[in-house]
Formats: C-alpha cells, sequence, structure tokens
C-alpha cells in the first residue's frame, strides 16, 4: 500500500525539483573540465572556446539521453546554419559501448564526443541526465535546461542566434 503513494510521490518531487537542478543562469562563466575524446586525446572544453557549444550531458543507456540526442540529430542543418557545434559528453560509457549507441541507434556522430571521468560531472553539479546547455563563444552560459523538445529547443538556439 505504501508504495502506491511513495511512488508517485517521489515522481512529483523529481518532476518538480529537476528545473533546480539546472544550476547555472544566462551570463555565468562555463566551468571547465578535461575529458578524454573517442580517439584518446585530452582535451578541455575550453579548448572549444571561440565556437558556440551545445553540450549534452548523457548516457547511452538513459532513455531520455537517446530521445534528446535524436531531436538533436534532427537538428543538424539548423546547428550548422547557426553555427553551433554539438558537443556530447559520455557520463559513464566507454568508447565501444558509445560507437555502438551511435551505430544502434541510427544517428549521426556529435561534433565531438567527450568521455567524462567525473571532472564534468562535478563541474556541472549533474544529477539528472540529459542535461543541455548552451555556451556562447566567449565561453558564457545561454542557458542550462534539462530535457528540451524539438520546438523549444529551436526556439532557444534561435534566440541565441539573435544575440550572438
Amino acid at each position: 500500500m505504501k508504495i502506491h503513494i511513495v511512488l508517485p510521490l517521489m515522481l512529483l518531487i523529481f518532476c518538480i525539483a529537476s528545473p533546480a537542478l539546472a544550476l547555472f543562469k544566462n551570463g555565468d562563466t562555463a566551468p571547465d573540465f578535461t575529458a578524454r575524446t573517442i580517439d584518446d586525446q585530452e582535451i578541455r572544453l575550453s579548448d572549444l572556446k571561440g565556437k558556440t557549444l551545445l553540450v549534452e550531458y548523457g548516457t547511452t543507456w538513459c532513455p531520455s539521453c537517446n530521445e534528446q540526442a535524436h531531436t538533436i540529430d534532427g537538428m543538424r542543418d539548423l546547428l550548422k546554419e547557426l553555427n553551433i557545434t554539438y558537443v556530447s559528453v559520455f557520463l559513464a560509457d566507454s568508447v565501444d559501448s558509445i560507437n555502438e549507441h551511435i551505430k544502434e541507434e541510427g544517428i549521426k556522430a556529435p561534433d565531438q564526443i567527450l568521455i567524462d571521468s567525473g571532472e564534468a560531472r562535478r563541474n556541472y553539479n549533474i544529477f539528472s541526465i540529459p542535461r543541455l546547455i548552451l555556451i556562447d563563444k566567449s565561453f558564457k552560459i545561454v542557458f542550462d535546461a534539462m530535457v528540451l523538445g524539438e520546438n523549444e529547443l529551436k526556439k532557444q538556439l534561435r534566440t541565441h542566434q539573435k544575440i550572438d
């Protein structure tokens, strides 16, 4: 009997708390971190400074992350038009699982794939996935969101185009 009350209550709390977990405000400096690329090269996120970055944090096994990846994949023409680099930060995956995931999902690989060793997760306070952060060319956060559908993501990206 208790599970019938506790489970919906936990879901409600998660839904209310999720937006609060997106901690950064427009104009905050993006935290930096070091990660490995899929080609086993070390890179800092700040190495991409000077580009507008759509950074997605997630995993291969997360259904919402997969849905978000498909949404972004369907917007590749818009990202190219707006000159936005798509960076996917995998929080708990191996190179093999990432490559297999991209193939199985039938999506195009992100412009940059990073494999987090824990530093990105800590620096961005990732408690819930997927998480999307748009970072402008000066390494300032434009928006920080949990899950965005296609229409809302397009709206956010087009709004950014006007201010960049």
